[in-house]
């Protein structure tokens, strides 16, 4: 008897230790698993910022694969041209229903405030910047402040706190129609100093890269049911895909632009980072005051402020893309502080869009504006 029980402890040790360890190696990779899931999540949220800093670096430090690939043309397009199509149509396609967009009072102010207001902040950037920072960073500068609001960002920071999207993705489709028709005679005045830019021709190049493609991508939505329901299932994907485009651009500007970036003092460039944020600041504070003295219902106080205080990099691309080949030689360098404008926005905003967070008015009922402490 005292062997057997010898023997049944013998056989329960081991067995207490297998359990124990598997347990240990099942804990182990829940661990990892949850981990990977968050670095996965963490990086297809930030995948722009973070593709970004990937090609200006790699532009910057290896030019020569950029350069040659920006060689390629197909007819009188390039690669960047090709890209710029591609981000307008995917933009057109990915717009969402628009059916509580009317909104006259909120829509008219963004569509003043984007088009016409925020853009006359260039002129100081040009005239007080010039005896302090060069002069291609500054114009880059003064043509992120021109173009219209931004195509996904701005509705994404309307969503998170719960504004109204219908509105924020009608003043977006609105003003980059309609920015088309302002932003070559804007543009124009921008690079006066430096080649001359006639608006008619440089509006033909906006219509083919940003406006045709852009209502391509709504009609294809709109009257093509596989193609909405292909939107709708793939929209992550789509946007992956937009932005993509974006930074293959971007990497082609560096790589031609790369021994001229190398060249600039630090200072210069540590003035245009400061520069995007304050600009960025001075909007926010603007759209604040003037939504709150028009009096606007608390949703559409927060899509207003939100929207028409951010740029579109993409519209950036393209009118970088439509200058004339004199400036276009530039195009890496004035792109470098568009993307310092972008990257403070994104963060200055994914930082107040929570802070910001309406209730929902089916609940709560519409109060104003909540500022969370």
């Amino acid at each position: 008897a005292a062997r057997v029980g010898l023997g049944s402890s013998q056989l329960v040790g081991p067995q207490a230790g297998s359990g124990r360890a598997h347990k240990c190696r099942e804990r182990a990779v829940a661990i990892g698993v949850g981990a990977m899931m968050f670095t996965k999540d963490w990086v297809l949220k930030n995948f722009l910022i973070l593709g970004l800093l990937t090609v200006i670096c790699f532009g910057l430090v290896l030019p020569e694969p950029g350069i040659a690939v920006n060689s390629i043309k197909f007819g009188t397009l390039g690669i960047p041209q090709l890209a710029v199509v591609v981000i307008f149509v995917i933009s057109g396609m990915c717009l969402d229903s628009i059916s509580d967009m009317m909104q006259p009072k909120a829509l008219g102010l963004g569509i003043v405030l984007v088009l016409f207001v925020t853009p006359l902040i260039a002129w100081p950037i040009l005239v007080f910047g010039k005896p302090y920072v060069n002069l291609t960073l500054l114009e880059g500068m003064a043509l992120f402040c021109v173009v219209p609001t931004t195509l996904s960002s701005g509705v994404t920071m309307v969503t998170q706190a719960k504004g109204n999207v219908s509105l924020a993705v009608f003043l977006t489709t609105v003003t980059n129609l309609l920015g088309v028709m302002t932003m070559p005679w804007s543009v124009s005045k921008i690079f006066a100093a430096s080649v001359p830019i006639k608006p008619m021709d440089m509006l033909g190049e906006l219509i083919w890269l940003t406006l045709a493609p852009l209502v391509v991508g709504m009609a294809l939505r709109r009257f093509n049911l596989k193609a909405k329901d292909f939107a709708k299932r793939n929209k992550k994907v789509l946007g992956l895909s937009q932005n993509s485009c974006i930074l293959c651009v971007v990497w082609l500007m560096v790589s031609g632009a790369q021994h001229k970036i190398v060249t600039f003092p630090s200072s210069d460039l540590w003035a245009c980072a400061v520069l995007a944020a304050g600009v960025h600041l001075v909007y926010r504070v603007g759209g604040y005051f003037i939504a709150t003295a028009a009096r606007l219902p608390p949703r559409e106080w927060v899509t207003i402020v939100l929207m028409c205080s951010q740029k579109s990099l993409p519209v950036c691309v393209s009118v970088l893309s439509a200058l004339p080949p004199a400036l276009r030689a530039n195009s890496g360098v004035m792109i470098v502080p568009c993307i310092m404008a972008h990257a403070a926005q994104l963060i200055i905003d994914s930082i107040l869009a929570v802070r910001w967070e309406q209730p929902d008015p089916a609940e709560d009922g519409l109060k104003g504006p909540l500022l969370k402490n």
